[in-house]
């Protein structure tokens, strides 16, 4: 019996987020395999889809495909994009500030910026941290995964962004922040702390600029 195929939750949020938006042009940086791209250009969006390892790509032949390192200065010019896509990279920049800014320069005017990254405040992210001091999905020690410097780590996880951070690194950079989406809250028999911490995030909140898609 084959095994049921699990359910890419950020993906149809994704899809969702684009099928709201007019039609335009999108770069999908650091697009991996990328299921994300082929959807896109299946609601009818002019993709582009750039990685720094060519060989994941699963859609070369159907999909505009560049290699291109997210770290350094993107091979596109200015305001060249409607929207830019980012899943899962940011945690692994080594110099977020620089390709955020990249970002921004590649967008038009009125260009928008849609990434995600992992939710590191999560219940269980929270629990892992009181227990072990780390935060889920970041429990390997880099220098452990890196005693070979002539080695590439693609999906090395290197720095756990709160979201307070990561709204100060986008507003830095020239981005005004429309809204943010989390997973659903899923039953681990924590439950008994949610009342701490709804009342944690109700008092952070009247301390947050705006509510956060994010655009130019």
């Amino acid at each position: 019996m084959s095994k049921r195929k699990k359910t890419n939750y950020l993906l149809k949020k994704i899809i969702s987020i684009f099928k709201e938006e007019r039609r335009g042009r999108v770069l999908d940086l650091g697009c991996g395999e990328r299921d994300y791209s082929i959807k896109l250009q299946e609601l009818g969006f002019e993709v582009i889809a750039a990685d720094l390892d060519a060989q994941r790509f699963r859609y070369k032949d159907k999909i505009n495909f560049r290699i291109c390192d997210a770290t350094k200065i993107l091979p596109f010019s200015d305001n060249c994009f409607d929207y830019v896509l980012s899943t899962e990279l940011i945690e692994h920049i080594k110099n977020p500030y620089s390709a955020i800014k990249e970002i921004y320069r590649v967008l038009n005017k009125d260009g928008k910026f849609i990434l995600s990254t992992p939710n590191i405040l999560n219940l269980n992210s929270r629990i892992r941290y009181l227990f072990e001091g780390c935060y889920e999905y970041f429990r390997e020690p880099p220098l452990d995964q890196a005693k070979n410097p002539k080695e590439v780590i693609y999906n090395l996880h290197l720095i756990p962004w709160r979201y307070h951070e990561l709204e100060y690194l986008l507003m830095d950079s020239g981005f005004k922040i429309e809204s943010i989406y989390t997973s659903h809250y899923e039953e681990f028999g924590w439950f008994f702390l949610l009342p701490l911490i709804f009342f944690q995030l109700k008092s952070k909140q009247k301390r947050s600029i705006k509510k956060v898609k994010i655009f130019k």
